[in-house]
């Protein structure tokens, strides 16, 4: 008996190392980037003015990385944005509001722009609303995707439509600890202008 307890104590210390290899992989692997944006208010209809406040705290604490590589209480792997946008009374039932992400880039690049998730208001990196109330309040959220090449999608047995870089080592070692940076985009349409655009 005295054999089994020290064979049951080997094994748990392999899984201890393992499990300790394993976080220190991923850490190696994802650093921080962090997710900044500007705010642009384009007025398509004259006379009509668009408000539009950003309600964000500063996020300078949270780190953004893909999902499944959360390992630390300020890693997120979403970042919400949220802005008020208000117009005049008077315009309420005349006008939808739009809203777009545009200028993607990371650090300072748009080589990797397609790892950036922007879903605005569940639409995706476009979306159009009804203005039913003189403020309405816009959701937006930034994702990052892993990026993931050809062999690395061959070797975890993955989809091959989950490819999205040439070289994911490369993809890596350009966007790590660098800074996502978009446009926000705001303007108006009349209701008859949006419906025959549809």
């Amino acid at each position: 008996m005295p054999g089994a307890k020290k064979i049951q104590f080997g094994i748990l210390g392999l899984l201890i190392i393992g499990f300790v290899f394993t976080v220190s992989s991923a850490l190696a692997y994802w650093q921080e980037v962090t997710v900044s944006n500007t705010v642009d208010v384009v007025v398509i209809r004259e006379g009509a003015e668009l408000i539009v406040d950003d309600l964000n705290n500063k996020l300078d604490d949270k780190r953004l990385v893909p999902q499944g590589y959360r390992m630390f209480t300020n890693d997120v792997d979403e970042v919400e944005f949220t802005y008020n946008a208000g117009i005049s009374r008077e315009l309420i039932n005349s006008v939808n509001l739009h809203i777009s992400a545009t200028n993607i880039t990371i650090g300072g690049e748009e080589t990797y722009a397609q790892l950036v998730d922007i879903n605005i208001l569940n639409q995706g990196d476009k979306a159009q609303t009804d203005l039913f109330n003189d403020t309405v309040s816009i959701t937006i959220v930034v994702r990052l995707i892993e990026p993931i090449d050809e062999a690395e999608a061959v070797q975890k047995d993955l989809d091959t439509s989950r490819v999205n870089v040439e070289d994911s080592k490369e993809a890596y070692e350009s966007i790590k600890g660098e800074v996502i940076e978009f446009t926000l985009e705001f303007s108006l349409s009349s209701k008859t202008e949006s419906n025959n655009e549809n």
